[in-house]
């Protein structure tokens, strides 16, 4: 049995080691001992449960969370990734977490439907960054029209033909404007052959993948000509496809919004619709998960911690 003074110093050194990030040799000179003893220490304290090293897979979840988001949302599942040290280093294990647990879905896969965004954009940069000979079959598409914003995470084609160089699927591109200034406009691309062929494909999507993005939304998506003030009206907290929504799930809708998307209708047939979840808000994740279309939902442990806890 060791006595209190012995734990106690094997307490510290822990500390400096593990948490303070010290060296053997450093912690030695501080408590004027030699390095191999502090080694020893540190041995001490893992044999008396002063320390626990846990392994954590670089691609796991926390299911008890995922359990909990699963109940009150009524989803199907997703990926709750661990925490990093950093924000920055959790966005990357989302994304990382996102990438696989996506291409584990190919295989079983003929239909996916691919959002944009800045999240989405990073995701399929990651994905040509794999070096993966890996072929799947199957076809994929862009659930909205190209943005007029030189940002390539807007362009929706682009990111389907790099999505389709990198896993196989046989892309399919879409030749309109996400925007259109009038109904009249949006009629004209509604005719087309090109959007009949698209509008076909999002009638049987075995896969939606979406980012959830935050109200104000960066970029701002032409929210004033086509809602005025509704969204600050109707307490807007986040947007998937250009679709905004409430803290309560409801879609915000205006008679002078012409996007070209999918539908509403058409999406919530889609058989899987994952939600990444790496900038959103809180309330954002909460509002998207009530709407109601999101089937997996993928977001960090801290996130979906707060998610639970603000629910109401």
């Amino acid at each position: 049995m060791s006595d209190i003074n012995e734990v106690a110093k094997l307490v510290e050194v822990s500390k400096m080691y593990y948490e303070d990030n010290m060296t053997q040799a450093e912690i030695g000179r501080k408590i004027q001992v030699s390095r191999p003893l502090v080694s020893k220490m540190l041995s001490r304290a893992k044999e008396l449960g002063i320390v626990k090293i846990e392994i954590r897979s670089l691609f796991s979840s926390n299911d008890l969370i995922m359990g909990q988001i699963r109940n009150v949302f009524n989803i199907k599942g997703g990926v709750i990734v661990p925490q990093g040290k950093t924000e920055y280093i959790t966005k990357q294990t989302v994304l990382n977490h996102s990438i696989q647990y996506i291409k584990d879905m190919l295989a079983e896969t003929k239909s996916v439907g691919l959002g944009w965004g800045y999240t989405i954009g990073a995701l399929v940069d990651g994905l040509e960054k794999i070096e993966d000979a890996s072929r799947y079959e199957g076809e994929i598409c862009p659930l909205i029209g190209t943005a007029n914003i030189p940002n390539k995470s807007y362009h929706p084609n682009d990111l389907v033909r790099i999505f389709s160089n990198s896993t196989g699927l046989k892309p399919s591109f879409i030749y309109a404007p996400a925007f259109p200034t009038t109904k009249e406009e949006k009629d004209i691309y509604l005719q087309t052959e090109n959007f009949r062929s698209i509008d076909e494909q999002w009638d049987s999507l075995d896969i939606v993948i979406m980012a959830v993005g935050n109200f104000p939304s960066v970029p701002d998506q032409a929210t004033a000509s086509r809602f005025g003030k509704k969204l600050i009206q109707e307490k807007a907290v986040g947007v998937f496809l250009s679709y905004y929504f409430n803290k309560d799930g409801k879609i915000i809708k205006s008679k002078d919004d012409h996007v070209m998307h999918i539908s509403l209708e058409k999406l919530s047939r889609a058989k899987k619709v994952i939600a990444i979840c790496i900038n959103a808000s809180v309330d954002a994740i909460i509002g998207v998960l009530r709407t109601g279309f999101v089937t997996h939902i993928i977001m960090d442990e801290k996130t979906a911690t707060e998610v639970i806890m603000n629910k109401v």
